[in-house]
């Protein structure tokens, strides 16, 4: 009885994987063949008939691949430890007051809120100096405990590998400091997008698109991954890599700051799925407190996301200027994310303990 049981859920799960990824290939079709537009295209959010219905399809096709996925799993979560102030609720709720300051600043003061998200301004600054924290965090820490025999050789490569991706991220969002140092452009970055030294500018659309996804992945869909799956945590180096739950739930802020790339399918895919993945990480909460601030997030996502798309065409003196808050949270996710791995390893080694600290259990 159980394996006929077990046997049908598994067919089910298949069903719904299946024609999850049939909407997203029906998505795409349209787009090429009716619409005629490209997988990548920006521009003015498009709410004509079609495309709500074609919002309507990623939405359901989101769900089904979730819900292949889930199954009938309900782990027990706990997002922060037993002390009186968690440094998780800390991150969660300082982050979400960030997010309603901005979203505030967009209501109130839409000129401060246009002017802030300028080149050399104050939002990119911040994220250039919330991407260069993060990769000084990763290094100090590598540099500290080269020499510890209990660390592998590949955990230190993956840290250092983090820690240059992320200076690299925070020197391309300064132009390697062309802009302060005033210097010319250097020959083979002469010609890109906007003429800068920077490597993005060369095919903008894709680098972006590959930067948002990519940190997507790996700082919502992989934690909520190992929730469902506890498993994953039994090795050593993918408890030491993939992002803590309450991680998660902060990394879907920046799927909520979209305007000009809304109608691309993995755009609202992932605002779709970070609203889905809130609201099960909400259910499977052991602790009232922790269920309320998930549900608090998931509603400032919608509203974030709502005001963007109605008010935005009036706001915005760039059409594309909200990327830039996007490119603030992503970073600021990246530093919680260095400061937690920092922070955890270094008491565990402090303390001449195992190699993983129990905050990973």
């Amino acid at each position: 009885m159980q394996n006929r049981e077990t046997s049908h859920r598994i067919k089910v799960s298949i069903f719904m994987f299946i024609t999850g990824c049939l909407g997203f290939i029906t998505v795409t079709a349209f787009d090429k063949l009716y619409w005629h537009t490209d997988i990548l295209a920006q521009g003015y959010p498009d709410f004509s008939h079609g495309y709500l219905i074609r919002s309507v399809v990623i939405f359901v096709s989101v769900i089904f691949l979730l819900l292949a996925v889930i199954g009938k799993k309900k782990p027990e979560l706990i997002l922060a430890g037993h002390h009186k102030l968690p440094v998780e609720m800390i991150c969660i709720l300082g982050t979400l007051f960030i997010s309603i300051i901005c979203l505030l600043l967009f209501l109130f003061f839409p000129i401060t809120f246009s002017l802030s998200s300028l080149e050399d301004e104050l939002i990119e600054w911040l994220s250039a100096i919330l991407a260069f924290g993060s990769s000084i965090i990763l290094f100090i820490f590598v540099m500290k405990f080269r020499n510890h025999v209990n660390i592998p050789f590949s955990a230190k490569l993956s840290l250092v590998f983090l820690s240059l991706l992320f200076f690299i991220i925070g020197m391309e969002e300064v132009s390697w400091f062309q802009r302060i140092l005033h210097f010319q452009t250097i020959g083979m970055f002469d010609g890109n997008q906007q003429n800068e030294t920077n490597l993005h500018n060369f095919a903008n659309d894709y680098f972006e698109n590959l930067y948002y996804g990519g940190t997507y992945l790996f700082f919502v869909i992989l934690p909520f991954l190992v929730v469902l799956f506890s498993s994953l945590n039994k090795s050593k180096y993918l408890r030491l890599f993939i992002a803590r739950p309450y991680i998660a739930v902060i990394g879907t802020l920046p799927c909520a700051y979209n305007f000009d790339a809304w109608n691309i399918l993995f755009i609202q895919a992932s605002f779709f799925s970070s609203l889905i993945i809130l609201f099960c990480l909400a259910v499977f909460s052991k602790k009232r407190i922790e269920q309320c601030i998930i549900i608090l997030t998931m509603i400032l996502v919608m509203i974030t996301q709502g005001l963007f798309l109605m008010k935005g065409e009036e706001v915005f003196m760039r059409l594309w200027e909200i990327k830039e808050y996007k490119e603030f949270f992503i970073p600021l996710v990246f530093f919680i994310y260095s400061a937690d791995v920092s922070t955890h390893l270094n008491r565990v080694y402090a303390a001449e303990t195992s190699w993983f600290p129990l905050a990973f259990e």
